[in-house]
């Protein structure tokens, strides 16, 4: 599948990373562009009261992304040891958990919907604004849980373009209905969740009728529980990028806080337009790393060291250069986007304008923690992957945000992602030079001794 010359690999990473790359701009796109009418048309609280619904929104896209990544991680490599019956069994075992987890969540949203919005801190308007949007949006919770992994399943498959197909799709459907029913109809809350689900629904059902109609090697097959292996192995390899996914969960709700304390209600109408601004950098440096997974993986599996060594490369070069052009265009555009969300709140604007350069000074490292933990997945090396992202996302962010917003205020909220992922890439460096980089260097050794037997 696979050649050991770097113009292959190059093409190999281009040809996953085009397709991902643009699924998840598709992805951003849809939800800045949701973001936009619902900032204008029903207003700065709802733009608010959508964003301290985040953390609980992210929840069953954090557990797509453990199934996604662990699983396609691991049926890569089954497929590269040419194990395909197993590979078929790992993924059948992956729809019963993204079902089961769709499922748990939708019922928790739909019932404790009071709840979750009183915890998040929102009273009076916003908080009826959140309770809106839960309850519409509960019934399609099933489909965002599972239409990540899909699509990771079918770029394993050699069908990623099917796969951004859908997500296109989706993407102009929710364009399209938010539009409509948030603009046109005047449904307030309600219509964007709608739009939010329904689009998640068309996105989603072609992709699952594609693994059990077209696919070759990624399909489910009877009797695929013999063993619960598979499903615990994919649930512990993907657990740091589950970590790192349902950071925001725990991270935002600490932020949306702080926020709240030292800023009021402008500041979190500031902080939410920051999480747009920034979304599409972000998520692009994750979608060019998972480019970068299915080749090691697969490279592994084969025996291939020199390969695996190669692949990073290409990934935490390209990854890194993005994120210094995404640097450069977040400052250069910060003024008229923000203008673009919120255009009668020059507060909001100028909050923007202390907060942006920060979030662009943390890109470069963040690309690079990305890069490492992405590949330790890759690797099979979970908890040194876990380790990068308990610092970045949980353990050392949260640690900061208390620490700088006590020594410096308000200013300390934008400065601590940037100090956290500058200190977490000193840990990236040495947990690869502890596991990564020795795991290559003794792939090669290995493949000499080989070579050496006559």
């Amino acid at each position: 599948m696979y050649s050991l010359n770097a113009p292959s690999l190059v093409r190999q990473f281009s040809n996953y990373a085009v397709p991902t790359v643009l699924a998840a701009w598709v992805y951003c796109m849809h939800s800045v562009i949701s973001g936009i009418f619902i900032g204008r048309h029903v207003g700065a609280d709802a733009l608010a009261a959508l964003n301290l619904l985040v953390p609980l929104l992210y929840l069953p896209y954090a557990f797509s992304v453990m199934i996604g990544v662990g699983g396609s991680t691991l049926v890569s490599r089954l497929l590269g040891e040419q194990r395909e019956r197993d590979a078929a069994a790992a993924f059948t075992q992956a729809l019963w958990l993204l079902a089961l987890c769709g499922i748990s969540f939708a019922f928790a949203i739909y019932v404790y919907a009071d709840t979750f919005v009183h915890w998040t801190g929102a009273r009076g308007e916003m908080a009826r604004l959140a309770r809106d949007f839960l309850h519409a949006y509960a019934p399609f919770v099933l489909f965002p849980t599972a239409c990540y992994a899909l699509e990771l399943f079918l770029r394993v498959e050699g069908a990623a373009k099917f796969g951004l197909a859908c997500l296109l799709a989706g993407g102009i459907a929710d364009v399209a209905m938010t539009y409509w029913m948030v603009s046109h109809m005047q449904w307030g809350m309600r219509g964007a969740a709608l739009a939010s689900g329904i689009s998640q629904a068309l996105a989603c059902l072609p992709m699952l009728a594609f693994h059990f109609t077209k696919a070759r090697r990624v399909r489910p097959v009877a009797r695929a529980f013999a063993s619960l292996d598979h499903a615990w192995r994919m649930a512990y390899n993907g657990v740091s990028e589950f970590l790192g996914e349902i950071a925001p969960s725990v991270t935002l709700f600490a932020f949306n806080h702080a926020v709240l304390r030292w800023l009021g209600d402008m500041g979190l109408v500031a902080f939410a337009v920051v999480e747009y601004m920034t979304m599409i950098a972000s998520v692009t440096m994750v979608a060019l790393v998972q480019s970068m997974q299915p080749i090691v993986s697969y490279q592994r599996g084969a025996g291939n060291a020199q390969a695996v060594s190669r692949a990073f490369s290409i990934g935490i070069t390209v990854t890194a250069g993005f994120a210094v052009a995404a640097a450069i265009a977040i400052l250069t555009l910060a003024q008229p986007l923000g203008a673009l969300f919120v255009p009668g709140s020059p507060a909001a604007q100028t909050l923007l304008r202390e907060a942006l350069p920060w979030c662009a000074l943390a890109f470069v490292p963040a690309a690079i923690n990305l890069a490492v933990s992405g590949y330790l997945t890759a690797i099979e090396a979970p908890l040194a992957s876990m380790i990068v992202a308990l610092l970045r996302s949980w353990l050392l962010l949260l640690a900061m945000l208390w620490l700088l917003t006590e020594w410096l205020g308000p200013r300390g909220i934008w400065m601590t992602v940037a100090v956290t992922e500058v200190v977490t890439l000193a840990a990236s460096i040495v947990l690869y030079r502890m596991r990564g980089r020795r795991l290559v260097l003794r792939a090669r050794s290995t493949a000499k001794q080989t070579q050496a037997i006559p």
